[in-house]
């Protein structure tokens, strides 16, 4: 866990500061492969930046909808760069409507769109994982195992990283098959990307919450954030399924 990072003078609080890298991060490399999956780089970065600055302003309307006499006692709250003043789900959702009618105004269809995101969606879950574990969430079941890590009063697996590692695979992943697209005679299906994307992303994510201590456990044993991750995998490998069979885009 390290929530801040002393700099000399600076300190800078850690959990904050991730996501911000990873949406720089993120940003760069979606315009830098954009053109081998043959999409307009300034198109999608575009939509990109405009998204989640609208997403910026949904998730704090969203917090004030939901709590509307704190903010009239307080109006400058509602540009307050406080992060808990934002809803996450509230966030996501505005972003993607945003995006969504952003490519109908570009002329470009949704799943090229996605595919196009996707590297900035992959390095997204790197960050979050990361923020998890300078903020102590997400944590792992107790272990005896050499790489357990001290954490809320016992030594636990690793989860963070164990999530944090399998995201980094997933973006090699998606690194190989944006240099094969740009290899391809012709472009892949629109959305096959994405899909494959999201399929491994549910896969991992599965799989590490196994190890977590801080989620409901079913009287069967499983998580409830592993039997949501297996309802999205199962969407996921199903449309991955149908792009694949579909025309090229």
């Amino acid at each position: 866990m390290l929530p801040v990072l002393s700099l000399g003078p600076l300190s800078l609080p850690v959990p904050n500061l991730l996501p911000i890298v990873g949406l720089v991060l993120g940003s760069w490399l979606t315009e830098r492969w954009a053109p081998r999956l043959r999409l307009a780089a300034k198109v999608v970065s575009d939509i990109l930046f405009y998204s989640v600055l609208i997403g910026l302003v949904g998730a704090r309307l969203f917090v004030v909808l939901r709590t509307p006499q704190a903010f009239l006692q307080s109006p400058t709250s509602l540009v307050s760069l406080n992060p808990a003043l934002l809803d996450p789900l509230g966030g996501v959702l505005t972003a993607v409507l945003a995006a969504w009618w952003l490519a109908q105004r570009r002329g470009l269809s949704w799943w090229r769109l996605a595919d196009g995101l996707t590297p900035f969606l992959a390095v997204m879950q790197i960050a979050l994982a990361l923020r998890a574990a300078a903020q102590g969430d997400f944590f792992g079941l107790p272990t005896t195992l050499p790489w357990g890590v001290d954490l809320w009063g016992a030594t636990r697996h690793p989860t963070q990283l164990y999530w944090a590692l399998g995201a980094l695979m997933v973006l090699a992943l998606v690194h190989g098959w944006v240099r094969d697209a740009a290899q391809a005679p012709t472009p892949p299906p629109a959305g096959l990307l994405f899909w494959r994307f999201v399929a491994l992303s549910a896969f991992v994510f599965v799989l590490v919450a196994g190890f977590r201590g801080d989620s409901p456990v079913t009287a069967s044993g499983w998580r409830l954030d592993q039997i949501a991750g297996v309802m999205v995998l199962a969407v996921a490998l199903y449309h991955w399924q149908r792009r694949a069979t579909a025309p090229p885009a």
